[in-house]
């Protein structure tokens, strides 16, 4: 009996380290339904963790919950333009390389696109990327005697082709750096310009444009258009891909003007209070097989060159996900902005959006 009050101490002490290991809560910040659940599910089995999985639709979105100081994240999802403002203001940390044995494994064309746009060393790694494109009904549009040679960014931004398209609706992504890549492209124009003359035509075709879409929402377009509600939509390529597949009437477009390319990376904030955990968390998203499973589940291209072994044939043949080489030549991955560059594309957004209508919801200012 006195052996087993000497040992109860350490039993009980045993127990609540057991109890609180298991407890460890790891905290993601992601984009919707950008993650295989199962791989989810399966590293919170072999670390014994829990993984607190907060999801955002928009860059706006993502700054509301990233700068509430209630809220405290170990990996975050962001977009790569937005990671030299997060870097600048200490908010994300520079990587420790060797600790991700993988890096070298990335494909290389994406990380010098990647590394342009980052700020003094590596705060990120890319994830998954993709286009920006055009979302159609195309049995709606050949009833309006549209013709797939009209397939581009003209079908938003030339007046008389959008006004024979407004009449099955067009819905776009409420993003304001995606909305004004369109327009510059369209205009034969960098997505990148720094030119304010530029910038000032980007927005006044895209409040001109505004007339005629149906609304501008994060998610609600993929829905709309799986349904046939709408005939055009402006929308992430697999978010797209996901709701046109076995519907021979609904398919998606990069314009022949070009497309923004995006790549979405993940970070480690420098609040974090796992990072040793966080580090084994993209240690495992970057391992080949867990990237292409991540890849399938998604129809997003990913950054893992060694995971291309794994990835579903029918995924790999689909090329407006894993574009050819001349279709890559046509695409601009976005960079960040300037500061006045970005108070200026703002304000003509905020005109845009609320131009005509009798309230809007857009923020009056952008940290991005």
């Amino acid at each position: 009996m006195r052996l087993f009050r000497l040992l109860l101490p350490l039993l009980l002490t045993s127990a609540l380290n057991s109890q609180a290991e298991s407890a460890t809560t790891l905290r993601v910040l992601n984009w919707g339904d950008y993650i295989d659940p199962e791989v989810i599910s399966a590293f919170e089995a072999a670390h014994q963790v829990t993984i607190e999985y907060v999801e955002y639709n928009s860059v706006d979105e993502f700054s509301t919950l990233f700068f509430n100081p209630k809220n405290r994240f170990d990996v975050i999802f962001p977009a790569s333009r937005t990671v030299r403002r997060l870097a600048e203001a200490n908010l994300i940390q520079p990587l420790d390389l060797n600790r991700l044995p993988d890096y070298g494994n990335l494909r290389s064309d994406l990380m010098q696109e990647y590394l342009q746009q980052d700020s003094g060393g590596v705060h990120g790694i890319p994830y998954m990327w993709g286009t920006t494109g055009l979302g159609l009904n195309t049995a709606a549009l050949q009833a309006l005697g549209i013709q797939e040679q009209d397939y581009s960014w003209a079908l938003l931004f030339n007046s008389a082709l959008r006004k024979k398209v407004s009449t099955c609706g067009i819905a776009l992504l409420n993003e304001r750096d995606e909305i004004f890549a369109a327009a510059l492209r369209y205009l034969g124009h960098s997505v990148n310009t720094q030119n304010e003359a530029h910038i000032d035509q980007a927005g006044e075709l895209i409040r001109e444009a505004l007339t005629d879409v149906k609304y501008l929402h994060t998610t609600q377009y993929r829905d709309d258009l799986k349904a046939h509600k709408v005939c055009l939509v402006v929308g992430y390529s697999g978010d797209i891909l996901a709701e046109t597949d076995g519907d021979d009437a609904l398919t998606y477009r990069i314009p022949q003007q070009g497309a923004a390319m995006w790549i979405d990376i993940m970070s480690i904030p420098t609040n974090s209070e796992q990072p040793a955990l966080a580090y084994q968390f993209i240690r495992y998203m970057m391992e080949a097989r867990i990237a292409a499973q991540n890849s399938n589940y998604l129809a997003y291209p990913t950054a893992m060159h060694s995971a291309v072994a794994y990835v579903d044939k029918d995924v790999l043949a689909t090329p407006v996900i894993y574009p050819s080489v001349d279709v890559l030549r046509s695409l601009e991955a976005m960079k960040p902005l300037e500061r006045r560059t970005n108070s200026r594309m703002h304000r003509l957004w905020v005109k845009a959006m609320c131009s005509g209508r009798s309230w809007c919801s857009v923020p009056m200012k952008s940290f991005f």
